[in-house]
C-alpha cells in the first residue's frame, strides 16, 4: 500500500487493517494469526507528513537455540515523520542530527510504502534473542537432536583443543 504526500489529507487521514499483503516475501518472520494494524497519516507540509499508529500481531520465529517455529506476540506503537527535500540539506542534517529528527525517513519521492513501514516496526519490535522459552536447552552439538524433547547419549566430554600443542610448546 503506497500514499503520495499529495493524497493525504492536512486534517489527517485514519486506517484500519487486519490484513497486510506485502510481507509474504520477508525471511525472518511469518504472520499468524488476526492482525491489527491502525495508523493516522497527517500532512504536515508539501514536504513533510506525520505517520503514526499500532501494530498488534502474532509473529511466527525460529527459535535461536533449538531451531522450532513459535509465534511471537507484538504489540507496538510508532510514530514517524517522512519528508522529502533537496539532497545537500539531508547531508547537512545526518551531521546535525537531533534527538527529534531521529524518527524522520528522508525521501527521495513523496511517497509512503506502509507495507515496507509494518515490516521494519514488526522487525524492530522483535527481540534480539528469540528463544521458544527462557529454559531453552537448545540442540546437541553432536547428534542434533532436540534437547527440549529427548535425552541425547553423547558424552559431553571435552576433547583436547588442537592447540592444545602450542600451549604445551610455551611450557617447554
Amino acid at each position: 500500500m503506497r500514499f503520495r504526500f499529495n493524497e493525504i489529507s492536512p486534517h489527517g487521514n485514519q486506517f484500519e487493517l487486519f490484513e497486510i499483503t506485502g510481507l509474504e516475501h520477508v525471511e525472518l518472520f511469518s504472520l499468524q494469526g488476526e492482525s491489527r494494524f491502525s495508523f493516522s497519516l497527517k500532512r504536515k507540509s508539501d514536504t513533510q507528513v506525520e505517520m503514526s499508529g499500532t501494530l498488534l500481531v502474532s509473529a511466527v520465529v525460529n527459535c535461536d537455540r533449538c531451531l522450532i517455529s513459535f509465534a511471537y506476540p507484538i504489540d507496538t506503537s510508532f510514530h514517524i515523520l517522512f519528508e522529502t527535500g533537496d539532497t545537500d540539506k539531508w547531508q547537512l542534517k545526518e551531521v546535525e542530527c537531533t534527538s527529534s529528527e531521529m524518527d524522520t525517513v528522508f525521501l527521495d519521492e513523496p511517497f509512503i510504502d506502509c507495507d515496507d513501514v509494518f515490516r521494519q516496526q514488526i522487525q524492530l519490535a522483535l527481540p534480539q534473542k528469540k528463544l521458544c522459552s527462557p529454559e531453552c536447552k537448545g540442540i546437541c552439538n553432536r547428534c542434533g537432536d532436540n534437547l527440549n524433547v529427548v535425552v541425547c547419549d553423547c558424552k559431553n566430554t571435552i576433547t583436547e583443543s588442537p592447540f592444545a600443542v602450542l600451549s604445551r610448546l610455551k611450557k617447554k
